[in-house]
C-alpha cells in the first residue's frame, strides 16, 4: 500500500496500530521511536521524502502535510478509550472485529 495512493486502506492499518499501540506497552514505545518502520512492517510503502511523526495522547485526525521538498505524515495516538473493552480492542487490532464505528471519537 502507497502512503499517498490509498488514504483509506492506510486510516485503517494505522487504527489497528493504535488499538495494538493500547494493548502492547513495548509495541507503543517502538510505535512512537519508530512509526517509519511500524508502518513498513504493516504493509505500507513509505517514500523517503515522508517523514512520519506520532503524536502522542492527541485526539486529532490523522495530517498530511507538506515542508521543503518533505512530506510530514503525523499520526495521532490517543489515551486508550474507557468505553471499549480490551477484548474489543484486541480484536480490532488483529482484524477480527470493526469497533471502528464505537471509536470515532477517538480515532
Amino acid at each position: 500500500m502507497n502512503l499517498t495512493k490509498n488514504l483509506k486502506s492506510l486510516e485503517v492499518t494505522v487504527s489497528k496500530l493504535v488499538a495494538k499501540a493500547w494493548m502492547d506497552d513495548e509495541f507503543r514505545k517502538r510505535f512512537i521511536s519508530e512509526p517509519t518502520e511500524i508502518l513498513r512492517e504493516a504493509g505500507v510503502f513509505i517514500e523517503d521524502f515522508v517523514k512520519i511523526v506520532v503524536n502522542q495522547d492527541s485526539t486529532n485526525a490523522p495530517v498530511l502535510q507538506g515542508a521543503d521538498g518533505m512530506t510530514i505524515y503525523q499520526i495521532n495516538l490517543p489515551p486508550k478509550p474507557s468505553d471499549l473493552s480490551d477484548e474489543q480492542i484486541s480484536a480490532w487490532s488483529l482484524g477480527g472485529v470493526d469497533v471502528a464505528s464505537a471509536c470515532r471519537s477517538c480515532c
